[in-house]
This record gives structure tokens, C-alpha cells and sequence, in this order.
């Protein structure tokens, strides 16, 4: 039976019941924020369930988003300990090919960009399984991994990617160049965990130890600006502190004598881009930076209104999809789910989607099959389980719908004829 509380615990719960809000400061200049799209209370996302978890309480976190009227960061107001979020985190960057090759052009653009040979040296932040890391190898590149999460570090080292199993802040970097006698790196990458940092003033100061005058450091999250364009809310969990776009990452940077001189963007993910920074005067700075700083202000992308109407259109989408799945359930239909990344999480919390209309949840990551979704408790089960199963589904929430165009075509040629909702 699904735990979730019969109620809301989020802000605008507590608000309507008379007590007060606290006020929330912007976690990266301090500035006043303004309350954005509340997710209600939802587990830590993430961090999948065993059948003996089922019989354990469940802790619920708010989940809302405040934006900042100076910097115009948006953020996560409340911040799960960095300790819970990285528990036992399932998940292993190289599980699929476009993940992998995603990832693996960065090193390739580092090398380009730096003149990377055999002579340099390479760090990636939060390296998961090494998948980004092993793209160095065809330029001889020296390289280090640093990781909180368990598992995915033991992976990467017995694949013979040398990694840390630490959390990376300017503790970590002294102990590489001093103690590990490793030096200071050529690059450092943070490719989709950048915005997870909750002390990231550490990780600046960090980064300033860790990189040579000449370095180059690459950051890759999701924008918010395509965000926005989009309604992908789904993207938003506990380990997501922040929703980075340029106006204040280029103000993060400034803080610590960084600036960007590049920016790329991309579709992975429903929008991604990667920024490069070095020391202020280090490298030339490219036009698209100040192209895509007008593009965010074009959109009205810092503006209230913009981000109001926005949280409105979710509730819509959240509307929308409880009643689809709901129609089919009821009509005798059989609805499963495909992929049980974080997101899928999030979007059965937020849209009240438990194992009494979806039968359980797809998966190609070992490491989460036979577990739980959080809160919801949603079975996950192998792939194969959907092609074996002797009732055949009749549709599939596709909650890895990033992965569309290498799942699906998949799925029909080993026979799936069912309907694909997206989330």
C-alpha cells in the first residue's frame, strides 16, 4: 500500500492552516526570494526502497521552488542533508548509450579547448562509475575521479578509473595536489552534479586549489530557461538543489575570480548546457556568451510573471496525467512505467500515481531492480518482466523519456505494441 500523506506538507499547506512561512534566503548571494512551484512534501527521490524499507516510516521533505529577485538563482528552498541524499545512490552513468556518449564528448571539447596530452591531468567532480573519465584515454590523459556514493565508486575503480570516494570540497583538492602528490589539474569537470552541491562555496574554493592558473573548469546541468520553455518539471528532486542559467552562475564565478568564456547548449534531458570558466584573463571569451544572456532576458526568464505562469501550466500537466492514467486503470486497462530514474519519483509523489493504477516500473539498471519507487511503492522489476508477462501491459508511462529515441524503437522491435504516455 502506498504511505503518502494524506496531505500536503508543503508551503503553501502550512500557509493556508496559519502558520508561518519561513522566510527563505537565496542559498548563492544571499538575496531575497519569492515562492515558486510547490511539489508538496516527496521522499528523497533518488533513494529507492527494499522490501524491508517497506515496513520502515518514510521521511517526506518540502520540495518548492524560490527564485531570487538579485541573482535570479532558483532554487530548492529546504535542503536535504548531503549525508541522506547520497545513501546508496543507484544510479550508474554508463547504463545507456546516450548517456554514455553524451557524457563522453566533454573530455574530447576539454582537449580541444586545453590542448590535453599525455602531460595533463584531469579531474572529474562526482564521477559516478567513470563513464566520463574513460573518453580521456584516447589522449593519454591523467585522470581522477571523486565521488560520494558508494557503489558507483567501487565500480569505477575495479574497472581500473582511479576515483576517490569522498565528497569533493577544498579539503579533497588539498589532499590530491599536496598529499596524493597528484599536482593541480589542466580540467575539471562536474557534469550533471554541479547544481546538487550544497556547500558550494567549499567546492569554489576547491576548484581555485585544485586548478592550474591556465585550467579550465566545465559545468554541466540543466538550463532553466529550456526548463521553462518546456514545463519539464519532473527534473526537480532533493539531490537538484539549484536550477542553474547564466546570470547567476556568472555571479557565482566572479565570487571566486572565475568567469565564463563559453557556453554550449544541448536537447539531453530536456535541456541542458555545459559552461566553461577559467581564471579571470586565462581565455578569450566567446561570443555565445553574451548571446545567450540576451536570450535569457528576451524571455522574460528573471521576471515573477514568467515563473508564476509557469508553476501554473505544471499544475495543469499534473492535472492531465492523473486523469489519463486513472481513465485507463478504470477502463480495465493494464499501465505499467518505463524506467525508474529520480524523476519518476517525483512525478508519482506530485501526481498521487501509486501501485493501484501502475503495475510496476521497467528497469535496466540492476542495481534498482527489485526494489521500491519511494513513497509511492511502485514495484521495480527487470525489462524483461514486461515481455514475459502473461497479461501484457497496455500502456507505459515513459518516465525516462529522455532516452526516447534509444528506448522505444527497442521496445517495439522486441515486440511492444502498447501506448507510450509521456510524463
Amino acid at each position: 500500500m502506498s504511505t503518502l500523506p494524506s496531505k500536503s506538507k508543503g508551503l503553501p499547506a502550512r500557509r493556508a492552516t496559519g502558520e508561518r512561512v519561513p522566510a527563505v534566503r537565496c542559498k548563492l548571494c544571499g538575496g531575497k526570494t519569492y515562492a515558486g512551484l510547490d511539489l508538496g512534501a516527496q521522499p528523497v527521490g533518488g533513494l529507492i526502497l527494499t522490501r524491508a524499507d517497506l515496513r520502515k516510516p518514510e521521511t517526506f521533505y518540502p520540495m518548492q521552488l524560490f527564485h531570487c529577485l538579485d541573482c535570479g538563482l532558483t532554487q530548492l528552498g529546504y535542503v536535504v542533508t548531503p549525508a541522506v541524499v547520497s545513501k546508496s545512490f543507484p544510479f550508474v552513468s554508463g547504463t545507456t548509450q546516450t548517456a554514455t556518449k553524451h557524457l563522453q564528448t566533454i573530455p574530447e571539447e576539454l582537449a580541444r579547448m586545453g590542448g590535453l596530452g599525455p602531460q595533463s591531468f584531469a579531474v572529474d567532480i562526482g564521477s559516478n562509475d567513470g563513464t566520463l573519465l574513460k573518453a580521456y584515454r584516447p589522449f593519454g590523459v591523467r585522470t581522477l575521479g571523486v565521488d560520494p556514493s558508494a557503489i558507483p565508486a567501487r565500480i569505477a575503480n575495479e574497472a581500473g578509473v582511479m576515483t576517490l570516494h569522498a565528497f569533493f570540497n577544498e579539503e579533497t583538492a588539498k589532499l590530491v595536489v599536496l598529499e596524493q602528490g597528484q599536482g593541480q589539474a589542466d580540467a575539471i569537470s562536474a557534469a550533471g552534479v554541479f547544481a546538487h552541491i550544497a556547500d558550494l562555496d567549499s567546492v569554489m574554493r576547491g576548484i581555485q586549489i585544485l586548478m592550474k592558473p591556465t585550467g579550465i573548469f566545465v559545468s554541466e546541468n540543466q538550463y532553466w530557461l529550456d526548463m521553462v520553455r518546456t514545463g519539464h518539471y519532473d527534473n526537480i528532486f532533493h539531490q537538484h538543489l539549484r536550477y542553474f542559467a547564466i546570470r547567476p552562475l556568472a555571479r557565482l564565478f566572479a565570487r571566486f575570480n572565475l568567469e565564463i568564456f563559453d557556453v554550449l547548449r544541448s536537447e539531453v534531458h530536456g535541456g541542458s548546457f555545459r559552461v566553461f570558466a577559467c581564471f579571470a584573463g586565462a581565455h578569450p571569451i566567446h561570443a555565445r556568451v553574451a548571446q545567450v544572456m540576451m536570450e535569457e532576458e528576451g524571455a522574460r526568464l528573471y521576471d515573477p510573471i514568467t515563473t508564476t505562469e509557469w508553476a501554473l501550466s505544471i499544475d495543469a500537466r499534473r492535472r492531465n496525467l492523473r486523469e489519463r492514467v486513472w481513465a485507463l486503470a478504470q477502463a480495465g486497462k493494464k499501465v505499467i512505467g518505463i524506467g525508474a530514474p529520480a524523476k519518476a519519483s517525483t512525478v508519482c509523489n506530485y501526481c498521487r500515481l501509486g501501485p493501484e493504477v501502475i503495475d510496476y516500473i521497467t528497469e535496466i539498471n540492476p542495481p534498482r531492480v527489485g526494489k521500491f519507487l519511494p513513497g509511492v511503492h511502485i514495484p521495480i522489476v527487470d525489462e524483461e518482466q514486461m515481455f514475459s508477462d502473461p497479461r501484457p501491459p497496455d500502456a507505459a508511462i515513459l518516465f525516462a523519456w529522455d532516452h526516447y529515441e534509444e528506448a522505444i524503437p527497442k521496445l517495439q522491435k522486441r515486440g511492444w505494441k502498447g501506448e507510450v504516455i509521456s510524463p
